[in-house]
């Protein structure tokens, strides 16, 4: 019979060693556990405050495509305004007393000088989260925000101060109607050298904002490459309520046409008392 191979003893464990093992993988295992939750949340914030940034850089450059927009409409109507400005110019002086000379100066002041204005709601939300933008070194991108955002203050200064001073001078005439040669509010208007010049600038500002919208959005396209983003979503996001809110409503917007009614007439109206008398206030 062969002999069995003798298995040697194993030597029991040292409960100490034990101990510490044991305690050494808790440690091991708690600060593991640690540092993965911390950097989990690390990373999401990290995740959150970079969609942050880009929903704000789409917001920005989104208000001045808008803004860029406006300013070529503003542009094509400053054109128009330009030519019947063109036309009541070169009027001869002694002319202008004439009906058809008014009826052009209607034409010219009927094209609505729209108050041209930017969201200044989308530059405080920028304004307020610069730390984040200056932590990320994105300093050109601040930078060229900031400037463009003085920019479009000047704009707004110059279209709508145009549209204040045709008012001023409407209503100058009007408190003193003596100190203007010609018969009608018209004729004194067009003989005012004040307003004539009023009506000589139409074309250089009409140039002026032409250029201003194809350089905002010059500008714009650089920003965009700073930040990543596609013109395609910049379009997108700027557009998005003029393209959906029909779609949404579920009916097309109405147009001012539908709200004209023809002006009252003295001759169709019942007698003041008769008329106040049936109508309760």
């Amino acid at each position: 019979m062969e002999n069995l191979i003798e298995v040697p003893d194993i030597p029991p464990t040292d409960d100490k060693n034990g101990f510490w093992k044991n305690l050494l993988y808790i440690v091991l295992g708690t600060t593991i556990s640690i540092l993965l939750t911390f950097g989990t949340s690390q990373w999401m914030a990290q995740q959150k405050q970079k969609e942050e940034r880009h929903l704000t850089a789409l917001m920005v450059m989104g208000n001045i495509e808008k803004f860029a927009s406006s300013l070529e409409n503003c542009s094509e109507k400053m054109y128009v305004r330009d030519t019947f400005a063109t036309y009541l110019l070169g009027a001869p002086i002694d002319s202008l007393g004439l009906p058809k000379y008014g009826d052009i100066l209607d034409d010219l002041l009927s094209v609505s000088y729209t108050l041209l204005v930017h969201d200044q709601s989308v530059e405080k939300v920028f304004s307020n989260s610069i730390d984040t933008w200056k932590n990320m070194g994105n300093f050109q991108f601040i930078e060229g925000v900031g400037k463009v955002f003085s920019q479009m203050e000047y704009w707004e200064s110059l279209h709508n101060g145009l549209r204040e001073e045709i008012q001023e001078s409407i209503n100058t005439i009007k408190k003193n109607p003596d100190a203007y040669p010609g018969k009608t509010l018209d004729e004194k208007l067009l003989r005012d050298p004040n307003f004539r010049r009023i009506l000589q600038r139409h074309h250089i500002i009409a140039i002026q904002e032409r250029y201003a919208a194809d350089h905002l959005r010059y500008i714009n396209r650089y920003h965009m490459k700073l930040m990543d983003i596609s013109e395609e979503e910049v379009m997108e996001f700027a557009h998005r309520d003029e393209d959906n809110v029909e779609a949404v409503v579920g009916e097309p917007k109405k147009k001012i046409n539908e709200f004209v009614t023809p002006e009252l007439n003295i001759d169709s109206l019942p007698d003041y008392q008769t008329w106040f008398k049936q109508h309760q206030w």
